[in-house]
């Protein structure tokens, strides 16, 4: 009787490791850092069946220091799950900035307000 009882829990753990084992890990976002602020934008890129999009391109440039006259131009793609990320954004920019989010022929441009919303998510529908 005993040995059936351990022999129960020991099926019972072993379907708990299996589900654990199966389930997917949740993958970051691709992240690029522009290093002049606090500010970020996470920018999540579909089709227009609501399915992520792998290897999306996502580019900005930035202006920056005395009457803008610095720019800086950031790219990254999007993972998995059609994410990614831009971090350490200016609070205050010197020119709006448009991030422009293309794979293909498909072309979306997204404007980011961090007076508006330092902390922006983005969703992207590429047609």
């Amino acid at each position: 009787m005993r040995s059936l009882i351990l022999a129960s829990l020991l099926q019972f753990s072993l379907i708990l490791m299996g589900s654990a084992q199966t389930a997917a890990p949740a993958t970051p976002p691709t992240e690029i850092s522009a290093d002049l602020g606090t500010c970020s934008a996470l920018i999540t890129v579909r089709d227009k069946d609501a399915k992520p999009i792998y290897n999306v391109k996502v580019s900005a440039r930035i202006r920056y220091g005395v009457m803008g006259a610095k720019k800086l131009d950031l790219e990254t793609y999007t993972n998995s799950a059609g994410q990614a990320k831009v971090i350490n954004l200016p609070e205050v920019p010197k020119k709006p900035i448009y991030f422009y989010v293309s794979k293909d022929e498909m072309l979306e441009i997204v404007e980011f307000a961090p007076d508006v919303h330092c902390q922006a998510t983005f969703d992207v529908v590429l047609k």
